[in-house]
């Protein structure tokens, strides 16, 4: 009997690019359109790190192209995008991952952590998008994906210059995707809650409620993967119990 619903996108051979692709939640985005059958272009600073995140990709008989990659550098993202087209082609789907935050209370919050969490989270996903756009915008197709996270949305205590960044991202993810509905391109804000990955540190959490990074990397894959006449908009996640 043939299926009611309309058919879903294949990414088979598809060429992604997840950034921040060394651990925890970008590791597990990663690994899963590596078993989808796309083509995986990973990307952090950590180059071992990324090299462990590629072998694992391999032999599960995924393919795998781990670049060391500053997303908050032009020059190390011109570098990674002449590299990947000159072996597969131009980006299709781009997951923004890369981020880092710091747990501190806004008045002991350093210019530089400010920085940091401003740089990586938010210019970084602007730099990333922008260097990938344009091929997308020819080809009219293409699928932005950006972890925004909860705090795009809700704010925290000790956690000021991490949701200012995140806040921006929300509303960047917004205005490119008015922007880019009639050039075919889909964009959409993924909003995990607290997921048991190693950037908790040592902060004193109940890991035990928190979600798994396989689990944000599901619903990564169902945007993807959804018909093309779709654009999921905005995905929430949260833990089954609620916020921590």
């Amino acid at each position: 009997m043939e299926s009611p619903f309309p058919k879903q996108i294949d990414l088979n051979n598809k060429i992604v690019w997840v950034t921040g692709a060394n651990r925890g939640i970008g590791e597990a985005i990663a690994a899963a359109f590596g078993l989808s059958g796309a083509r995986v272009v990973i990307s952090a600073r950590n180059e071992s790190k990324l090299e462990k995140v590629s072998t694992k990709i391999q032999s599960n008989g995924g393919f795998a192209l781990s670049i060391s990659c500053d997303v908050t550098s032009e020059r190390d993202i011109a570098k990674l995008l002449t590299n990947v087209k000159m072996k597969w082609g131009p980006i299709e789907i781009l997951v923004n991952n890369a981020g880092v935050w710091y747990f501190n209370p806004f008045q002991k919050t350093t210019l530089d952590e400010w920085q940091a969490q401003l740089d990586t989270n938010l210019t970084g996903a602007f730099l990333c998008t922008r260097a990938v756009i344009d091929d997308m915008i020819n080809s009219r197709d293409g699928h932005i994906i950006n972890i925004v996270t909860v705090a795009g949305e809700t704010p925290y205590s000790n956690c000021a210059a991490y949701c200012a960044s995140k806040y921006g991202l929300m509303g960047l993810t917004d205005v490119l995707r008015q922007e880019m509905r009639n050039s075919g391109i889909r964009v959409t804000a993924v909003l995990p809650g607290a997921t048991d990955t190693p950037g908790w540190g040592e902060a004193d959490v109940d890991r035990a409620r928190m979600m798994q990074p396989e689990s944000v990397a599901k619903a990564v894959i169902d945007a993807c993967t959804c018909p093309a006449d779709t654009t999921p908009e905005k995905i929430i996640l949260r833990p089954r119990t609620g916020d921590l």
